[in-house]
């Protein structure tokens, strides 16, 4: 029984680095437009049960792929108190994010500078904007009664920080991950009215 279970799981592990694969293959060669659960299935050589079984639509996969998965990790929420620490150096985190980016170039310029469906684009811009600065929404509200200003600073932040990294990937990473990491790190130190 336990072998029957492992061959399963086998099974499932194969399919899924089947369709992981055709994915980023897809991407890399056609674009977000390419991308149709159909055109996937075909690629991966698997069926449609197959991917239904384990994803909702394509947006559940690609949020479910080791890629997704590592940008999760690496924006997570910071302290933009610690960041402001950090005089003429880019904060660690926002390196580490940026480097990450850079790693995975290819993948994410493709999410979020062509025509991505609008779905996508904004659970991106979420993940590489606005998350970052869950921790300044919540220590706001906690600390007084600056709900609204913390609302506006989040929504601020997210999205030039992600105008920023789209602006990045348009200019064809043109300056290192430390560099831009540093750039935007002055930016947001910059703009530290919003923390105060």
């Amino acid at each position: 029984m336990i072998e029957i279970e492992t061959r399963s799981d086998r099974r499932v592990i194969r399919s899924l680095e089947l369709m992981e694969h055709a994915l980023l293959h897809i991407l890399k060669e056609e674009g977000i437009k390419g991308l149709t659960v159909k055109h996937l299935c075909k690629t991966a050589g698997i069926n449609r049960g197959t991917f239904y079984l384990h994803y909702r639509d394509i947006f559940h996969l690609i949020e479910e792929t080791s890629f997704f998965q590592g940008l999760l990790s690496v924006f997570e929420p910071f302290d933009l108190q610690e960041l402001m620490n950090h005089l003429d150096q880019a904060y660690p985190p926002i390196t580490n994010a940026f480097q990450y980016l850079h790693r995975h170039a290819n993948l994410f310029k493709t999410l979020i500078c062509s025509g991505a469906p609008t779905e996508l684009r904004e659970r991106l811009q979420y993940l590489v904007g606005t998350r970052m600065y869950e921790n300044f929404r919540q220590n706001q509200a906690c600390m007084n009664d600056k709900s609204e200003l913390s609302e506006y600073a989040v929504a601020y932040l997210g999205n030039a920080q992600f105008g920023l990294i789209q602006h990045w990937f348009m200019t064809d990473h043109a300056i290192p991950p430390e560099d831009i990491a540093r750039i935007l790190t002055g930016f947001i130190r910059k703009s530290s009215y919003l923390v105060d």
